[in-house]
């Protein structure tokens, strides 16, 4: 098995096992004479930086029996064969192969602390909570008393919400978005189901009470 692997060898290794260099500020054209045809003509690596790859180093190495053996190990020995079917590989085939065998930096695996900033809850999330609110202030307190003979419940629900909305609409902690929707949702069928039952409440004070009628 051939010890040469895709993503396997630092810039170190690199340079240990072919005498490449550590890349420096080397400009456009670096490789130009070596029959480079990308844009600047200066080949790079991502650990050992621009004109790693000199062209006296590529002559050296375009036929080495470890370049093959690398390219091999990469691509296959049949495509190795049809690359090197002249005796050896062009300074762009040979600059791809190192990429091939470079490692990749190692990830800072350092978790940077997430601020945790209040949010805004959407209209209709603030509605159903001052809704809700409200209910439980003014409503729930006068549970067992006839809703119209308490002429000022309408005005003090009325006050009462649009208090817990301002309170609603201000900065909230924040809270993940299924919860604070889940939340909103039954704040809203709370709301809705007291309307109904408040609807029901005042209907049946106004059915005209005939019980009398059994008697005469």
């Amino acid at each position: 098995m051939s010890r040469f692997a895709a993503g396997s060898m630092t810039g170190d290794e690199l340079i240990e096992e072919f005498g490449i260099q550590t890349g420096s500020d080397v400009g456009e054209g670096f490789n130009a004479a070596a029959g480079a045809t990308d844009g600047n003509k200066t080949k790079e690596n991502s650990s050992l930086g621009g004109g790693y790859l000199t062209n006296e180093t590529y002559e050296k190495l375009k036929s080495d029996s470890k370049i093959k053996e690398a390219y091999a190990s990469i691509n296959g020995q049949e495509a190795a064969d049809k690359k090197f079917k002249d005796g050896y590989i062009s300074i762009n085939t040979m600059d791809a192969l190192f990429d091939d065998l470079t490692k990749a930096p190692e990830k800072n695996d350092e978790v940077t602390p997430k601020v945790e900033l209040p949010v805004v809850l959407s209209d209709r999330a603030a509605k159903a909570v001052a809704g809700t609110k409200a209910y439980e202030n003014v409503m729930l307190p006068r549970q067992g008393f006839p809703l119209n003979d308490d002429t000022s419940v309408i005005s003090d629900f009325d006050n009462q919400y649009k208090l817990e909305l301002g309170k609603a609409k201000s900065p909230q902690p924040q809270e993940p978005a299924e919860l604070q929707n889940a939340q909103a949702d039954a704040d809203q069928n709370k709301v809705m189901n007291y309307a109904n039952n408040y609807k029901k409440a005042v209907a049946d004070t106004l059915v005209p009470d005939n019980s009398w009628q059994m008697y005469s």
